[in-house]
């Protein structure tokens, strides 16, 4: 794990606030049948079966000038036993102090995102949405994250659409897993929406194993052979995930 500058201002404010219990399931991470992303918000998901798995925000971290301002989960996670857990770090840059970039920022950064990623769980996923000259800032992030992981532990990213669609930079980041996330899209959104509802697909082969996708906003049709990661704008509820899995079939058809 990359040490923490003392000179820096990293903060780990806020512990976190989970209802973990028995051991995940050891069956393969690539044939979960849904993953649940769970934000920053109290979710109680103990109706999940154990074939789901969960991507639950753990940490917060804002890289501000020269410094790396970061805070754990305060609300409660409940999760049963047997479902697989993902530990999502969501960054972001401060838009009115953007960030240095320093080399004791960049490793303060990776030290806080691997210090969330160290409670157990079974992959990282790191959420950062980059504009194309921050880009370098994202890659240097995941580089440090990918060599401080344990051995055998996944690292898994998000992705905005155009990422994946109409830029050629992808293969340079180094993890396990892309992510697009295809709802709340910007402009070019809805073409992207209705060609992947035709049959087609992204043009980046690394964004074809994975795909995000909200609740209210469900493609009428999935490409194959996804691991279908799934935003709803509203905690969890029994009623809502027997919805979705009503209609998952459909949507893969």
């Amino acid at each position: 794990m990359v040490a923490a500058p003392r000179l820096l201002s990293l903060v780990l404010a806020g512990a976190l606030t989970l209802g973990l219990s028995g051991a995940a399931s050891p069956a393969d991470p690539r044939r979960a049948a849904l993953v649940l992303w769970a934000w920053d918000r109290p979710e109680d998901l103990r109706f999940a079966q154990p074939g789901d798995e969960v991507a639950a925000v753990v940490g917060v971290i804002t890289l501000s000038g020269e410094a790396v301002v970061a805070r754990g989960r305060t609300v409660a996670l409940k999760l049963p036993p047997g479902v697989r857990r993902t530990a999502v770090v969501h960054v972001e840059i401060d838009p009115h102090n953007p960030a240095a970039w320093t080399p004791r920022q960049r490793a303060a950064a990776a030290a806080a995102v691997l210090a969330y990623s160290d409670l157990g769980w079974e992959a990282a996923q790191v959420d950062f949405e980059v504009r194309a000259s921050q880009r370098p800032i994202l890659l240097d992030l995941l580089t440090d994250v990918r060599a401080g992981l344990p051995s055998g532990q996944r690292l898994s990213m998000t992705a905005l659409a155009s990422w994946c669609d109409t830029e050629q930079w992808m293969s340079q980041a180094p993890v396990d897993e892309v992510v697009p996330m295809l709802f709340r899209m910007g402009p070019g959104g809805q073409g992207l929406r209705r060609r992947l509802e035709a049959g087609g697909d992204l043009r980046e082969p690394r964004c074809r194993a994975a795909m995000g996708m909200a609740v209210d906003q469900p493609l009428s049709r999935l490409p194959p052979g996804r691991r279908l990661y799934l935003f709803n704008p509203r905690p969890w509820s029994q009623p809502a995930l027997d919805e979705t899995r009503a209609r998952i079939a459909a949507w893969r058809n």
